[in-house]
């Protein structure tokens, strides 16, 4: 069987960065388009290494636990030794379900492949086929980490914000919402939307206004008045306080209801929380 190097190193560095992209979903981080895009180059120049002839199992399983090793320390933003044992455990366990997918997909099709070092090899390649199976990995797989965030998010909904205008601080006891997406119009900075009893004593302190427009569910449409804040801390329990850019937009309800069914001050934006595996690390 002739292997063609242009599509070893295609399907190997799509296969990566499908594998790289939803490791990075599950566990809840955002790793740089530079450092996916290079893991994924990295991924398809590998592919070559495997068909070295006389190399003999061990060396070649030394190679794909170093590679393994150092693709997720090059990728992920890990900070400490825990997070990256579960990043390099859930990368290992995404590229086993995509192998399979693969395999399942060649049955399918009654493909035909051969294996050298590892390494699965499809004949009668096309690149309608390896894309077809990539987009069906990637489908598959999405929706799954999809599912496994969505269990993760039960129980995470709550933060406290902590804010400073001029001096002055205050903390607000905050429900994550994922149906809030507002943004700030012209900074594109997430805006959170608080009770006006909640903030009224210290919006007075503030500079820097802004109208926030919104439309909800219901088609109901108009537009929040808010401020940009400068000196603002999400505050969650057992973690370091994290600084967030938002706007901080006022409702002229007195408590705001969460999704729990409790009232708070203050309604964060889903993009202030992390979603993973290793959101508590």
């Amino acid at each position: 069987m002739v292997i063609y190097g242009e599509y070893l190193f295609l399907e190997n560095a799509v296969a990566g960065l499908i594998i790289l992209a939803i490791t990075s979903r599950i566990c809840g981080m955002k790793p740089s388009l530079k450092k996916l895009a290079l893991g994924s180059f990295l991924c398809g120049v590998y592919a070559f290494i495997l068909f070295w002839e006389n190399i003999s199992w061990l060396l070649s399983g030394f190679f794909k636990l170093i590679f393994s090793f150092g693709i997720v320390i090059l990728v992920f933003p890990i900070l400490n030794r825990k997070g990256f044992f579960k990043t390099l455990l859930v990368f290992y366990m995404i590229s086993f379900a995509a192998g399979g997918i693969v395999i399942a997909s060649l049955y399918f099709f009654n493909s035909a492949g051969i294996t050298s070092g590892g390494v699965f090899y499809v004949g009668h390649i096309t690149y309608i086929r390896v894309f077809s199976g990539m987009l069906l990995s990637w489908i598959i797989l999405y929706i799954f980490s999809n599912f496994l965030k969505e269990r993760l998010r039960k129980g995470r909904d709550e933060a406290k914000l902590g804010i400073n205008i001029n001096g002055k601080t205050m903390i607000l006891n905050g429900f994550i919402d994922t149906g809030n997406f507002l943004r700030d119009p012209i900074s594109g900075r997430p805006v959170c939307i608080a009770s006006k009893k909640a903030v009224g004593n210290i919006v007075a302190e503030a500079t820097q206004f802004c109208a926030v427009p919104f439309k909800s569910i219901g088609n109901e449409e108009g537009v929040l008045e808010g401020i940009r804040l400068d000196d603002a801390q999400l505050l969650i329990k057992g973690k370091e306080p994290k600084s967030v850019n938002i706007v901080l937009a006022y409702s002229k309800t007195e408590r705001l209801m969460g999704g729990n069914g409790d009232s708070y001050d203050v309604i964060l934006h889903e993009a202030l929380i992390e979603r993973g595996v290793l959101s508590n690390e």
